[in-house]
C-alpha cells in the first residue's frame, strides 16, 4: 500500500486529508516512482478551491502534485535509459499524484538526478522548464539581449533570472518592496519596486530609451499594455499567467500602434510543449538538471513534511513564500 494527501472536496486547505491507496503498476513507456519529495504549485490550490476553468477540473477526490523526485521502483515495457533504483525527478500532468508516496509517469518526463537532494530536485521541473522554454524556445534568448521579469521573486521568476544571467542577458526584475533584496541576490542587474516606481518609465530609463528585448509576464491585466510600450524593436512579451486577470486592451489600440516595431505577443502554457514535443521536452529537462548540478540554478526552497500540506497551501495563498514550497515524503 501507499499513502497520499488528497483533496476530498472543494474548500479551504483543511479539506486535504491523508489516505491509503493501492500501488498500481506502470504501463508501456511508463515509470513507477517512489516519491521522496513533491512540490507545491498554484494549480494545486486552484483545484482545491474548485476554481479550475470549465472542463479542466479533475474529479474529486484528487491527489494533487505535478512534480516530484524519488527512486524508480518499476519500469513498463519499452522504457529506455532508466533502471530500477535510479534517483530521478519528474514532471507530470494533473493527476500525477505528487502529494503521495508513488507516481506513475511517462518516461519522457523523467530524468536522472545523480546525487542531488530529493527536496531540491522536486522544486525544479515545473519552474525551470517553464523558464527555460520561454527564454530559449519562445524568446530566442541570447547573450546581449535584455529581459524584464515580472514577479521576479516567485519560483518561475527566480529560475528566469538564473537562466537569463547564465545565457548572458541583462536582467531587469520587477518585485514588491519587501522582495527587492531577494531579487538582487538572484543576480538581477536592475530591480524595480513596482509599488513605488512606474515600471514602464524605469525600463525605458534603464535601457536608454531602447526598451527590452523580452518581457516574461505572469501578471497580465493592465501590464500587457505597458509591456508593449517598453519592448524594443523585434521584442517579444511572453504571457504565462493571469495573476491580475485577463490582459486589458485591444489589438487596434494597443498592439497595432507598435506595428513599426514588429513586436510579438506569445502565450505560454508549459503543458503545450509537454504534450506535443516529448522528446524535445526530455532533452530540455536533462539540460535544466545539468544547470542545477552546476549550481547555475539555485532554487530557494522551504520544506515541510507532507502531513503539513494544508499549511503549505495556506502559506502559498497568503503570499508568505519566496521561491518554492516542497513537501518531504517519508
Amino acid at each position: 500500500m501507499s499513502y497520499a494527501v488528497e483533496i476530498t472536496q472543494s474548500g479551504d486547505p483543511e479539506v486535504l486529508k491523508k489516505v491509503t491507496r493501492a500501488i498500481d503498476q506502470p504501463g508501456a513507456g511508463e515509470v513507477l516512482i517512489r516519491n521522496h519529495a513533491g512540490a507545491v504549485n498554484f494549480i494545486d490550490t486552484i483545484i482545491r478551491r474548485g476554481e479550475m476553468p470549465e472542463g479542466m477540473m479533475p474529479e474529486l477526490p484528487h491527489v494533487p502534485g505535478v512534480e516530484g523526485a524519488g527512486t524508480v521502483v518499476a519500469l513498463g515495457d519499452a522504457v529506455r535509459g532508466l533502471a530500477i533504483g535510479d534517483r530521478v525527478a519528474w514532471m507530470g500532468p494533473i493527476g500525477a499524484g505528487g502529494y503521495g508516496t508513488h507516481s506513475i509517469i511517462g518516461s519522457p518526463y523523467v530524468t536522472k538526478i545523480g546525487a542531488l537532494d530529493f527536496n531540491l530536485a522536486a522544486a525544479v521541473p515545473v519552474n525551470a522548464m517553464t523558464a527555460y522554454h520561454m527564454l530559449v524556445n519562445l524568446g530566442d534568448a541570447t547573450a546581449g539581449k535584455s529581459v524584464l521579469v515580472h514577479a521576479a521573486a516567485g519560483g518561475v521568476g527566480t529560475m528566469i533570472q538564473h537562466i537569463a544571467k547564465h545565457l548572458g542577458l541583462t536582467v531587469i526584475a520587477s518585485v514588491s518592496t519587501e522582495k527587492v533584496d531577494y531579487a538582487k541576490e538572484q543576480g538581477a542587474d536592475y530591480v524595480i519596486d513596482y509599488k513605488s516606481e512606474d515600471v514602464a518609465s524605469r525600463v525605458m530609463a534603464l535601457t536608454h530609451g531602447k526598451g527590452v528585448d523580452l518581457s516574461m509576464n505572469p501578471i497580465s491585466g493592465e501590464t500587457l499594455k505597458a509591456d508593449l510600450e517598453t519592448l524594443a524593436p523585434l521584442g517579444t512579451v511572453v504571457i504565462f499567467g493571469f495573476l491580475a486577470g485577463a490582459p486589458v486592451g485591444t489589438f487596434g489600440d494597443d498592439l497595432a500602434k507598435q506595428f513599426q516595431k514588429s513586436v510579438a505577443v506569445r502565450v505560454s502554457d508549459i503543458y503545450t510543449y509537454f504534450g506535443n514535443q516529448p522528446e524535445a521536452f526530455n532533452a530540455d529537462l536533462a539540460t535544466v538538471f545539468d544547470l542545477l548540478g552546476q549550481g547555475i540554478l539555485r532554487p530557494q526552497i522551504t520544506t515541510l513534511p507532507i502531513a503539513q500540506a494544508a499549511e503549505a497551501h495556506r502559506r502559498l495563498e497568503a503570499g508568505e513564500t519566496t521561491g518554492k514550497l516542497v513537501l518531504s515524503i517519508d
